[in-house]
């Protein structure tokens, strides 16, 4: 499905999204351009979400998992079994922004299989009869706690002023001697 995301420049790039997912609370977005090369396959890119950027998978074991996630995409589309990935509703890429993708390239039959069998779940979907947890705060506790943070910041700074005041006597002493 084509959709319109903003690019570093604040453009749109016309996408296609092949596949938008989750996983170890990570979200992956595969997506193509519609390039293809002489040799038919389709050059496709892949990234993960950090916060509202689509950001290049710079960690090799970061990668492999991704790869052996759409090796595992493609084998139980092609063979008709169920997915275990969780595909994330494509409305939420409306406020991503592609920062930087990892580039890789499949046949197209693949591409195909890959894209199939989308199952849109929302995977922290909290009904309204859920209770929320109350919270209660320890304000004397979180008090202690500031007070003696301020006392070791400022015991850090009598340390560094009296340091400082070091190097000043030993420029005051250079200086005696250059003149």
């Amino acid at each position: 499905m084509a959709r319109k995301i903003k690019n570093l420049t604040n453009d749109f790039t016309n996408i296609e999204v092949i596949r938008y997912f989750i996983n170890n609370d990570t979200e992956y977005l595969i997506y193509s351009l519609n390039e293809i090369d002489e040799s038919g396959y389709t050059k496709l890119y892949a990234s993960k979400i950090i916060g509202n950027k689509a950001c290049i998978i710079t960690d090799n074991d970061e990668w492999n998992l991704i790869k052996e996630i759409i090796k595992e995409i493609v084998r139980n589309n092609r063979d008709g079994s169920e997915l275990s990935i969780v595909d994330l509703d494509e409305k939420n890429l409306e406020d991503i922004i592609l920062q930087d993708t990892r580039v890789f390239k499949l046949q197209g039959n693949l591409v195909n299989l890959l894209s199939e069998n989308k199952k849109v779940k929302i995977p922290f979907d909290s009904s309204p009869e859920e209770e929320i947890e109350e919270v209660t705060l320890d304000y004397e506790e979180l008090y202690k706690t500031q007070l003696e943070k301020v006392k070791f910041l400022e015991e850090e700074i009598k340390s560094l002023e009296n340091e400082n005041d070091k190097y000043k006597e030993i420029i005051d002493k250079i200086k005696e001697i250059v003149e």
